[in-house]
């Protein structure tokens, strides 16, 4: 254990180390390179309109369709690690659910009543909710992922930050493209899409299609049968009007139909829970990626029908902007949460979600002053049906069900100026005033009649900063920002007064960082420092319902926490043909006060001693893309490593005595390999996940005193990529 904890020590300090190695031979490198091997300029819309990356004082990053290519980037999961202090994994026992973190704050749940602290965007149309958040990224023009609280221009439930992605839009010329991927586990995946003018210079379009089958990486040991299964199939459909040189219209219509096995749960009780007290202790010879669960096969199924109508105004003086969005999204799973082959305790959820929201923005300036301004409408509603059953609920033939359902409606009203107040120093400053109403229904388990309970809860979220630019390639700015996470009602609860509510939180956040392009920007080099008072914590704990021997997940107003951290990126064109990139982060969590009942039979006494989870204390990424140019063509390589040290993947009582919830500090080493022709009308792609195979854990989790799962990340996986494109 000695050796094991000093090459992890090893590495965290490393990997700074090797980035300023890397730059200090680029700079000699790029100082002497010739004028071609500049850094290609990335323009970003963080801050609601089209600016240069490096000109945004924020802490933003970008990944292009070039980037997301060159990574084997298929869901927004495999950005994990390759940003700092940023997490980006699925929900464990629900694959299409985000369990994302930035900074620190993180949320890892499926439940629809709960909020997330990091917001998903597509298209510019917000997700009000985790399910659906993860899916195959097909067709993706760009992903912009914004670190700390966005509450200003992007509203609630951006406390930790904001990830971003934008679909291709169509041209005014005829194209055509396709890829075949096959790989481990048996992938297999088609990928196309055609574009092209229906009137030219008026109105165009752009239909993609996804087909994926895979078969999973996990092993049934009781039935021999493999687990993981994922078969899907989305269409996406891109209208694009142009009747005038200031006003366009782009209608996106979107489909997916994916039909999974979800992951299986492997049991690592620890000796003092129910299961291992009966007789089912965990086998320390299972390997991972295994279980022995009673059910053939786990469930998960979604479907989900979107549409999105953006229009822009451009009336000289002022852009008017108008979001529309709307999304229907079905969901199904079936887990069994003990592992083992008696049916002691199995889940099945029915869901349905609908959201309709509208943004309306104003934008411009002229001379010192630009500025932002806007109103946000959201109304959105879900209705669940949960089923489970088992021994540990009577019997293995007894199954008992829940009923709720909630309807949301959200109001905002935002704007912004930044207004230079001498030549190159700016002054920012906004706020958000938000107000959501929530309409919460529940028939809890073994109680044949409901009951509904209605709240209010409103924020203002102001922000300051200042920037200053020393010169074109230098950029310094401070910032205060506040985010805000809408309270609401408990969507497990097992008893009527357990429902709640609980209140809202807040995040203050304090942050100071540089952004400079040296050598005639050959490289870049962005650091950030932040500090972050989290109040009124929303904490999820699990208790057990009064007079049952079954559990209930409440979120209770718990706590408060402290966050700082440091944040670095580099950029480098070491050559026409090498450019690397790299980061580190450095995180600092605690709860400062935090006294609460976790149902261990301890009672609410202080657990400001337990950890944040999915907060690494170190994180840090390595890269570097190589293209050999060719007489027939163009050799690309990627090749990337990502460090994190160890985290808690579940927050639980048992964090303080035990280590079964920890993913191990880890590196992973991905790499792709691609051959094609110079006017890119083939490319032959191989590449490779997690080529050293390290078993890393994504998710360990207790349910109560009852038991323990685990849930595991892929091992290697090796593919190949065929595409053509005209």
């Amino acid at each position: 254990m000695a050796s094991a904890s000093m090459h992890s020590g090893s590495v965290a300090a490393a990997f700074p180390s090797l980035i300023a190695v890397f730059g200090t031979v680029a700079l000699a490198d790029a100082a002497t390179a010739d004028e071609t091997a500049a850094l290609q300029e990335v323009v970003v819309t963080a801050q609601r309109r089209e600016e240069r990356l490096q000109d945004v004082p924020l802490a933003v990053s970008a990944f292009s369709e070039r980037d997301l290519q060159n990574a084997k980037v298929q869901t927004l999961s495999d950005l994990d690690g390759k940003l700092p202090n940023v997490s980006l994994s699925p929900v464990g026992a629900f694959p299409f659910g985000a369990a994302f973190s930035i900074r620190g704050l993180g949320f890892a749940d499926i439940e629809s009543t709960f909020e997330p602290t990091v917001g998903v965007e597509i298209n510019g149309v917000y997700l009000s909710r985790n399910v659906g958040a993860i899916t195959d990224l097909f067709d993706v023009e760009n992903v912009t992922v914004l670190r700390g609280p966005q509450g200003t221009l992007y509203g609630r439930n951006t406390i930790g930050g904001v990830v971003s992605f934008r679909t291709k839009r169509p041209g005014n010329e005829f194209g055509a493209e396709a890829q075949e991927t096959l790989g481990s586990y048996g992938r297999r995946e088609f990928r196309a899409a055609v574009e092209g003018p229906i009137d030219p210079g008026l109105l165009s379009v752009r239909i993609s299609t996804l087909v994926k089958n895979y078969g999973g990486f996990y092993r049934n040991l009781e039935n021999g049968n493999r687990i993981g299964a994922d078969d899907s199939l989305a269409f996406r459909g891109t209208l694009r009007f142009t009747p005038t040189e200031t006003f366009d219209a782009t209608l996106i219509l979107e489909y997916l139909h994916d039909r999974g096995d979800g992951p299986a749960q492997q049991n690592v009780s620890l000796p003092t829970q129910v299961l291992s007290t009966i007789g089912f202790a965990p086998d320390p010879n299972d390997p991972p990626y295994s279980t022995r669960s009673h059910l053939a096969r786990p469930i998960a199924n979604l479907d989900i029908d979107g549409a999105t109508l953006e229009m822009n105004w451009d009336l000289g003086p002022v852009k008017l902007t108008s979001i529309t969005g709307e999304r229907y999204t079905k969901y199904h799973d079936l887990n069994d949460y003990t592992g083992v082959p008696v049916r002691l305790l199995d889940s099945e959820r029915f869901e349905t979600h609908h959201q309709f929201s509208e943004e309306l923005r104003a934008s411009g300036g002229k001379g010192p002053l630009k500025y932002v301004a806007g109103l946000y409408y959201m109304n959105q509603r879900f209705d669940l049906t949960g089923l489970e059953g088992g021994v540990f609920f009577g019997g293995p033939d007894v199954t008992v069900s829940e009923v709720t359902g909630q309807t949301a409606r959200s109001y905002a009203a935002f704007g912004q100026l930044d207004y230079e107040v001498i030549s190159r120093l700016t002054l920012t400053l906004g706020g958000r005033y938000s107000y959501d109403l929530k309409r919460f229904n529940l028939q809890p388990f073994f109680i044949p009649i409901s009951q509904t309970f209605e709240k209010p809860f409103n924020d203002f979220s102001p922000k300051a900063a200042i920037s200053y630019q020393w010169t074109p390639e230098v950029l310094t700015y401070v910032q205060y920002s506040r985010g805000y996470r809408a309270g609401g009602f408990n969507g497990r609860a097992g008893t009527f007064t357990a429902a709640g509510p609980y209140g809202s939180e807040h995040v203050n956040s304090y942050e100071a960082g540089i952004k400079n392009e040296l050598f005639e920007r050959k490289l870049t080099l962005n650091l950030a420092a932040f500090t972050s008072k989290y109040d009124d914590m929303q904490q999820s704990v699990q208790q057990v319902v009064p007079g049952t021997t079954t559990n209930q997940t409440l979120t209770l107003n718990a706590s408060s926490a402290k966050i700082s951290g440091v944040e670095s990126e580099l950029t480098v064109r070491v050559t026409r043909d090498l450019s690397l990139k790299g980061s580190a982060g450095y995180l600092d969590t605690k709860f400062d006060h935090f006294v609460a009942d976790l149902g261990d039979g301890l009672g609410a006494i202080d657990r400001s001693n337990l950890p944040l989870t999915f907060a690494p204390r170190w994180s840090a990424n390595l890269g570097a893309t190589y293209a050999v140019h060719l007489p027939f063509g163009n050799l690309t390589t990627d090749v990337n490593a990502r460090y994190k040290s160890k985290l808690y993947t579940s927050f639980s009582p048992l964090n303080a005595y035990s280590n079964v919830a920890v993913r191990a500090a880890n590196t992973l080493l991905d790499a792709s390999m691609a051959l094609s022709s110079e006017d890119e009308h083939w490319r032959i792609a191989l590449w490779g996940k997690n080529l050293a195979d390290r078993v890393v854990i994504n998710n360990s989790y207790p349910v109560g005193p009852l038991d323990t799962l685990r849930i595991y990340d892929p091992p290697r996986e090796l593919g190949v990529d065929f595409g053509v494109k005209f």
